[in-house]
């Protein structure tokens, strides 16, 4: 025996293989997915940082910075030239941009701290220039007013360092911008290296996977393959490795306790074809004597025939011509004694021929055909009919009998002895009536049910079944003539057909016999019915009349 190999895929079968391959794929798929929207969510952040914050703040600070040089050129020429023209809408028109570019930036400036600061230092210059010089000026243009050279000058050189706070401020920005895109390019980067990696992590997991499968699952159904192989081209006394997952290492224990019980079914039948084989010969060696004892059969039943009736002949034949010759002599006592001994010579000769025939039942009348059961009955009732006659008896048939498979000649004994039965057993008191009925058997299907009803003496129920016992009689000699094997050769006739014989317990008056044949197939039916010569004259007519059941 093989030792038996455990592995831990033995906790596993084939499909807890295939629930953990999946479920490692999807815990894989989603730990990706969370790890690639975790480097999209960086990237986006950095992305939005450098275009949608820094690079529209500066925009933004370009435009308040033309605005504001707007503001101050308009100034200057209403100043020198009272020209409203300047005003409107050169110097409203850039109060309202620098407006919305200082809230635009501030907006799009939020997180960046450091560019924030000097944002609002910038705003803080730019509130405290318009309202040292430049509100002051309009003022002052507006109500005739003069502004002198030296304002001109401080203004100037105030919305000169406004400007230089532009640059600072610009200055600031292009440094976060280019740390931003420092970070975005690093981010990218990282991206591009965390999904190399997912890849390949995919990747081993996949190989990994497929190796185990490979180890875990394939190889034992290959190994069990292969042993199996083995076990079906003869070699049953391998066994097989269980090996590998649960339902696989099932099937192999399966498979495996199917091999032994074939190696025992095998060994079984091996001694089986022995004792087969010498039961075989002690059948032949029975089967010889058999055909030896019924060789010795056949030459006793010629010898009964022939041989044992001779002496049983001659006492009859001497004891009557004793009677014959010397009866004068004989007083009554002699004669009865002689009557004695010739009657009992005959009825020996009638023992001996039922004898003859019941054993014949079977072994020489063995032939099948399609026959018509009206022509065996018709058969019977000619040999019935000096009975019929002197008891002026009435057969009663109501619709022609079937055809039916069997031998001719048993049917017509079968008739005989159960219509002469109805002529023999008949009441003093009436004249007898025989009814004979039949219909397809409900119990047996292909079979008919024939019966056979008298008005005679009855049988009693308790008797149902002793009637058909060979040798039973139900009344004395001096009562009824006969020698108790009639209904006995009946029921051996039925059976030999395949039928069944009974008597009906419930009739109350006379006497129901009831039986079972095999009806004609539709092939030999035609043939049955033209068939008129069902008597049987190839065997020895045995004309049993008055068997007492």
């Amino acid at each position: 025996m093989k030792p038996t190999v455990h592995v831990s895929s033995g906790r596993l079968g084939i499909r807890g293989w295939f629930y953990s391959v999946i479920c490692t794929m999807v815990v894989l798929v989603i730990a990706c997915s969370v790890i690639g929207v975790i480097v999209f969510e960086r990237a986006s952040q950095a992305s939005n940082s450098l275009i949608a914050s820094l690079g529209p703040a500066r925009t933004s600070l370009v435009d308040m910075e033309a605005a504001l040089v707007d503001q101050e050129t308009a100034i200057r020429g209403y100043l020198l030239t009272h020209d409203t023209d300047f005003l409107q809408p050169t110097y409203f028109q850039g109060v309202q941009d620098e407006a919305r570019d200082l809230q635009q930036a501030q907006i799009q400036l939020a997180g960046h701290a450091k560019a924030l600061a000097e944002m609002r230092t910038l705003q803080t210059q730019i509130t405290a220039w318009k309202s040292e010089y430049a509100v002051p000026f309009l003022e002052a243009a507006q109500a005739g007013e003069s502004v002198s050279l030296e304002q001109l000058e401080a203004s100037k050189t105030a919305f000169d360092n406004l400007r230089v706070q532009f640059t600072v401020v610009e200055s600031e920005l292009d440094v976060e911008r280019g740390v931003a895109m420092q970070k975005l390019s690093h981010i990218n980067a990282e991206r591009d290296w965390t999904f190399v990696g997912m890849l390949l992590v995919f990747l081993l997991t996949v190989c990994v996977i497929v190796l185990m499968v490979q180890i875990m699952v394939l190889r034992p159904v290959e190994r069990l393959r292969l042993e199996a192989r083995t076990v079906t081209e003869g070699a049953f006394d391998s066994p097989l490795t269980q090996s590998g997952p649960l339902d696989i290492r099932a099937l192999s224990s399966g498979l495996d306790a199917m091999r032994a019980r074939l190696v025992q079914a095998l060994a079984d039948t091996e001694r089986q074809r022995v004792e087969l084989l010498a039961q075989r010969n002690t059948l032949d060696a029975q089967a010889e004597e058999l055909r030896r004892s019924n060789e010795e059969l056949e030459q006793f039943a010629y010898v009964a025939s022939h041989d044992l009736q001779e002496p049983l002949r001659k006492v009859a034949s001497f004891c009557q011509l004793i009677e014959k010759r010397y009866g004068e002599m004989l007083d009554e006592r002699g004669k009865q004694y002689i009557d004695y001994a010739v009657d009992g010579a005959k009825r020996m000769q009638v023992l001996i021929n039922d004898l003859l025939t019941f054993s014949r039942v079977g072994r020489v009348h063995g032939r099948r055909e399609h026959i018509a059961l009206q022509a065996c009955l018709d058969s019977a009732l000619d040999r019935l009919e000096y009975s019929t006659q002197e008891c002026g008896a009435r057969i009663e048939i109501p619709e022609p009998l079937p055809a039916v498979d069997g031998d001719p000649t048993l049917l017509s004994m079968l008739w005989q002895n159960l219509v002469g039965n109805a002529l023999k057993f008949r009441d003093a008191e009436r004249a007898p009536e025989v009814l004979i009925t039949w219909e397809p058997d409900p119990e047996q299907p292909g079979f008919v049910r024939v019966s056979v009803a008298d008005n005679g003496i009855g049988i009693p129920p308790a008797f149902a079944e002793k009637v058909f016992v060979i040798f039973q009689r139900l009344h004395s000699r001096e009562a009824y003539s006969g020698t108790g094997i009639g209904l006995a050769l009946c029921k051996k006739i039925v059976e030999h057909h395949g039928g069944r014989i009974w008597l009906d317990r419930e009739r109350a008056v006379g006497t129901r016999f009831s039986f079972t044949l095999p009806a004609a197939s539709a092939r030999g039916a035609g043939e049955a019915e033209g068939d008129d010569d069902g008597n049987g004259n190839g065997e020895q007519e045995l004309a049993l009349e008055g068997s007492t059941p």
